[in-house]
C-alpha cells in the first residue's frame, strides 16, 4: 500500500473548533502529527487531548505563550518552526496567526511550497484587534507565494496581488456538540435566539429594539432569547427592554455541552451583527439545522441562501428586521418548516464534514502534485 503523505497540522486554541470536524477524517488519507498551541490544562486543551486520543491522532502540544508583542515570543517561535522544519514534513498547515513575528520565521525556515496558511480575516473590521496593524500585515500575508486558503469567496477578494494559483477557498465545516433531544416548544411562540458573546459588533439592542415594537403587534406571539456572556448587561441593553415578558435572558458564558439543548429549542438563530468576517453561531445553526435572520453584510449574503438556508434583512435597519421578524410569525410554521427542509438539502449538498474534507483532500493532494512537477 503507498505510504500516506505526512502533514504537520497546527491548530491556535482559538481555532479548535474550527479543526475539530476535520482531522478524524483527514487522517484517512494523510499521516497527520497534530500540534495543539495552547495550554494542555485549559478547556480546549482538554478538549484536544481527548479528540487524539479517541481519532488516535499523534497530538503534540505547545505551551509557549506570551502577550502578543512580547519579543520573547520571537526567539521562542523561532526554535519551534526551526524544530517542525526538521522533521520535513510534506506539508505545514497553520490554523494560527502569524502575527506578528511567525510569517517572517516560516519564510525563513519552511520551504514556501510546503506552507498552507488558513486565512481567518477579510476586509478590516471595527472587531477587529490592531486594526492599524494588522490590516497591512494582511496585506503582506496575501502577497506571499506560499500557499493561502480561504474560508469564503468574501475573504478571497477582499485582497488583491500573490500567486492566485495558489488560493484555495474551502468553506468551515460544521460543528458536532452532541445529540439534540430538545424541540421547540408547542406552544405556537415563534423562538428567535441570539447566542454567543455579546459585545458591540454584534448589535443586540437592534434586536432588542425590533422585539419591543414587534411586542406591541404580537404580545405572546413569540419570545427573543438572548444567551451568552456580557460584561456590561445591566448597564448598557437592560434598559432598552421595554417589555420583559417578549424576552428569556441567560447572560453569562454558556458550556458546549448546553448548546444543543439552546439550538434545539430555538427556531430561528438571529445574528443582527455591524460586521461579520466568519460566524460560529451560524455553523452551530446550519449543523443544528435552525434557520437563521442575517443582516445583509456581503460575510452573510455569500453564507446565508435567502429563502433557503435563512432570511436577511438590511444591516442596522430597524424596521427591515422586524419586518422579517413578524412574517416569520405570520407565515408559522409554514415557513419556518419550508426554510428547515432546503436548509437540510443544502447543508447536506454543501457543508457535510465528507464534502468540506474531500476540499482539503483535493487542495493537499494538488500542493503534493505541484511540487513534482
Amino acid at each position: 500500500m503507498k505510504n500516506k503523505n505526512r502533514i504537520c497540522w497546527i491548530t491556535a486554541s482559538y481555532m479548535l473548533q474550527v479543526d475539530l470536524p476535520l482531522l478524524a477524517t483527514l487522517t484517512k488519507d494523510f499521516n497527520i502529527d497534530w500540534y495543539f498551541w495552547g495550554n494542555r490544562e485549559s478547556s480546549t486543551g482538554k478538549t484536544a487531548l481527548k479528540y487524539a486520543e479517541d481519532n488516535n491522532i499523534p497530538l503534540n502540544f505547545i505551551e509557549k505563550g506570551r502577550f502578543i508583542f512580547h519579543p520573547g515570543n520571537f526567539f521562542d517561535q523561532k526554535e519551534i518552526i526551526k524544530g517542525l522544519a526538521k522533521l520535513d514534513y510534506s506539508i505545514y498547515y497553520f490554523d494560527i496567526s502569524t502575527f506578528p513575528w511567525m510569517l517572517s520565521l516560516i519564510k525563513r525556515y519552511i520551504p514556501e511550497n510546503k506552507v498552507v496558511i488558513a486565512m481567518h480575516h477579510g476586509k478590516p473590521h471595527s472587531g477587529m484587534r490592531f486594526k492599524p496593524l494588522y490590516f497591512p500585515f494582511l496585506k503582506y500575508i496575501n502577497k506571499q507565494n506560499c500557499y493561502l486558503q480561504y474560508f469564503s469567496n468574501n475573504q478571497a477578494e477582499a485582497y488583491a496581488g500573490g500567486n492566485i494559483d495558489r488560493r484555495y477557498i474551502i468553506p468551515l465545516a460544521l460543528n458536532d456538540f452532541g445529540v439534540v433531544s430538545a424541540k421547540p416548544r408547542d406552544d405556537g411562540k415563534v423562538v428567535f435566539t441570539v447566542f454567543g458573546n455579546i459585545i458591540p459588533s454584534k448589535n443586540v439592542g437592534l434586536l432588542i429594539s425590533a422585539a419591543n415594537k414587534l411586542w406591541e403587534e404580537y404580545a405572546g406571539k413569540f419570545v427573543v432569547k438572548i444567551v451568552g456572556h456580557c460584561k456590561n448587561w445591566q448597564s448598557v441593553y437592560q434598559p432598552l427592554i421595554k417589555y420583559g415578558d417578549a424576552f428569556e435572558l441567560d447572560i453569562r458564558r454558556i458550556e458546549e455541552s448546553e448548546i444543543p439543548k439552546l439550538f434545539g429549542e430555538s427556531h430561528y438563530l438571529v445574528l443582527p451583527y455591524k460586521s461579520v468576517t466568519q460566524s460560529g453561531p451560524l455553523r452551530i445553526a446550519y449543523g443544528y439545522n435552525v434557520p437563521v435572520i442575517a443582516s445583509d453584510l456581503d460575510g452573510f449574503k455569500e453564507s446565508v441562501v435567502e429563502d433557503v438556508t435563512g432570511l436577511l434583512f438590511s444591516e442596522g435597519d430597524i424596521d427591515s428586521l422586524y419586518s422579517v421578524m413578524r412574517s416569520t410569525i405570520e407565515n408559522h410554521p409554514l415557513m419556518y418548516d419550508e426554510i428547515k427542509r432546503s436548509q437540510k438539502r443544502y447543508v447536506d449538498e454543501n457543508l457535510s464534514t465528507k464534502s468540506v474534507c474531500d476540499q482539503y483532500v483535493k487542495m493537499f493532494n494538488e500542493i503534493l502534485s505541484d511540487r513534482c512537477q
